[in-house]
């Protein structure tokens, strides 16, 4: 093995391992790892380069740094193998535990699930420790082996680590084919997986992707739903329990009518093949079978639609399980949830009316979305900041398997940086640099990407009524902002929540909002640092939801059209 390469896994690995997306180490060993990937590092690299070649690594994963893929085979596919679909989902024809609802956050890079148990009850669903690795989120990826199984989660990113240089790329952030891409069938010959994603002579679709995918984060949900944990007061429930989807708020309602009905079909679709695959992910699935029973579920004439309820818009989520109550007459709230793929923005407002419980009104036209203004778009900003650097010229030789490689390290690279200021990293040709916290958010990008999304709530808050903006810059009335996702902790993200903002001449005063629920107090400390993450999920399974059009154009206290009361989800207000 060429000792560059050699030393970038090694950087890989022990990035990993400091984001705890691998344990077992001590930090002995971590420090070994750092001692040996740092010698290969300095060394004399001569007697590499003139050497024959480098030697592929054994074991399944074998691809070197200079392994070319083949050419699409163009003989036809081998038959696929006989599978035999579990139908039990199409053989019921309502849920089962009316009261229980389940939420799916099927997220662009982390994927998230939440329940609510009446009367005022929750289950929480640690999908990551499910899966092999740590915590509640688990990884929307996929990646497709040289022995020709589908890995899923914490096992794609472990199996396909370093392949990227070898030409190979592991599926990640697969749902901004429904919010970014071009609508239209995901099934069609245009949406054929590449060979660099898919290396096996059985041929998948961006659609099948999909639907591998959410069988899998469906079975983790609904295994998790079942599981006492040793508990026997934990409350557990059926795996045909009711359940939301969140989604984003896309801007054009063509592209929300297709996303949503795309959704709907899909996930009623993943059930069938979650029970069939029930309990197989682990070690990877034969890709042969999964095809053979994709094209099976395709042609069902029955699906478990009763399943799937509504998709529920992040903000509005957010609200739902973070805007529901609180001690004041009257609070005003902007909900910020920041993804990977898209950043969200609504306004709602709450009241208690005689004294009553909490009604939160949503005002329907501040409800929007900024598509590509998120964390994938900050790991393209690094990768950029890095390219530069190193004067890399998107036409050389070497470029095309650089790019790959900082395209599966960048996630990685962003979340070092922005916790420990600064950031060491190497790229696949053994050259590698230091990137400060200070440097990379002074870059004018940086910046731009910074006001865009100030430019996002501000068009959140130039759709109100005047009459609403008169009442946020009364003294002592202030706006509520709710910062959440798995970007909320970026700094360009934090300082939405703070400051005054003039709309109109209007100048209004942001107070972030600690939305942590009541419930959540004396809670596992793992599950409490996992809130921001959880949010959309905790509020999309909330009993009721704010509904679109609720709130009155024009501001006139808690009177209106159609007023919605938020269970089981009371938060502290400020």
């Amino acid at each position: 093995m060429d000792k560059k390469f050699a030393s970038s896994l090694l950087l890989n690995l022990i990035q990993r391992i400091d984001l705890g997306q691998i344990s077992g180490f001590t930090a002995l060993e971590r420090d070994a790892l750092s001692f040996a990937q740092k010698a290969l590092g300095e060394a004399d690299l001569a007697a590499a380069t003139s050497s024959p070649g480098p030697t592929p690594p054994e074991g399944p994963v074998a691809i070197s740094a200079t392994t070319t893929l083949p050419e699409t085979p163009s003989a036809s596919p081998p038959p696929l193998p006989k599978v035999a679909l579990n139908v039990a989902a199409i053989e019921r024809d309502k849920p089962g535990d009316p009261d229980v609802l389940l939420c799916l956050d099927f997220g662009t890079a982390m994927s998230k699930a939440f329940a609510f148990v009446q009367p005022m009850g929750y289950i929480d669903l640690a999908l990551g420790r499910a899966a092999g690795g740590r915590g509640y989120p688990v990884p929307s990826s996929v990646f497709i082996g040289e022995d020709g199984k589908a890995y899923f989660g914490v096992e794609a990113l472990a199996q396909s680590d370093g392949l990227a240089a070898g030409g190979r790329e592991r599926l990640d952030s697969i749902k901004t084919w429904l919010s970014l891409g071009t609508s239209g069938d995901l099934d069609s010959e245009g949406r054929m997986l590449k060979q660099a994603q898919n290396p096996t002579v059985i041929r998948l679709t961006q659609g099948d992707a999909i639907r591998i995918y959410l069988a899998y984060l469906t079975d983790l949900a609904t295994s998790c739903l079942g599981d006492n944990q040793g508990d026997p007061n934990r409350k557990t429930a059926g795996r045909y329990t009711l359940r939301r989807f969140a989604r984003p708020c896309w801007p054009e309602q063509a592209r929300a009518d297709w996303a949503d009905a795309q959704m709907k079909r899909l996930l009623s679709e993943a059930q069938v093949l979650a029970d069939t695959f029930a309990g197989q992910w682990a070690g990877g699935i034969e890709v042969a079978k999964l095809k053979a029973a994709i094209e099976q579920v395709k042609q069902m004439g029955k699906r478990p639609d009763y399943l799937i309820d509504v998709g529920v818009p992040e903000p509005v989520a957010v609200a739902a399980g973070a805007v529901a109550a609180s001690e004041n007459f009257r609070d005003f709230y902007l909900v910020v949830d920041a993804g990977a793929g898209t950043t969200d923005f609504g306004f709602f407002f709450s009241g208690h009316p005689q004294g009553g419980p909490a009604k939160v009104f949503q005002v329907s036209s501040t409800i929007h979305g900024l598509m590509h203004h998120a964390g994938n778009r900050v790991d393209e900003l690094l990768r950029d900041l890095i390219r530069r650097r190193h004067a890399i010229e998107r036409s050389s030789p070497e470029a095309e398997s650089i790019e790959r490689g900082m395209r599966e390290q960048s996630r990685a690279w962003k979340e070092l940086l922005f916790r420990d200021g600064k950031l060491d990293y190497l790229l696949v040709t053994g050259d590698g640099g230091t990137v400060t916290l200070t440097d990379f958010l002074a870059e004018d990008s940086v910046q731009k990407f910074g006001k865009d999304l100030e430019g996002g709530l501000r068009k959140s808050l130039e759709a109100l009524d005047d009459t609403y903006l008169q009442q946020l810059a009364t003294d002592p009335v202030r706006l509520n902002v709710l910062v959440t996702g798995g970007s909320a902790p970026l700094p360009m993200v934090e300082s939405l929540a703070s400051g005054v903002i003039e709309i109109r001449g209007f100048k209004i005063m942001r107070q972030p909002l600690n939305a942590m629920p009541e419930w959540m107090a004396g809670k596992p400390r793992e599950f409490v640092d996992a809130y921001l993450q959880l949010a959309v999920a905790i509020g999309g399974a909330a009993d009721e939801l704010p509904e679109a059009k609720v709130g009155p154009d024009q501001f006139v206290g808690t009177r209106g059209p159609a007023q919605y009361v938020v269970g089981r989800t009371q938060v502290s207000g400020v």
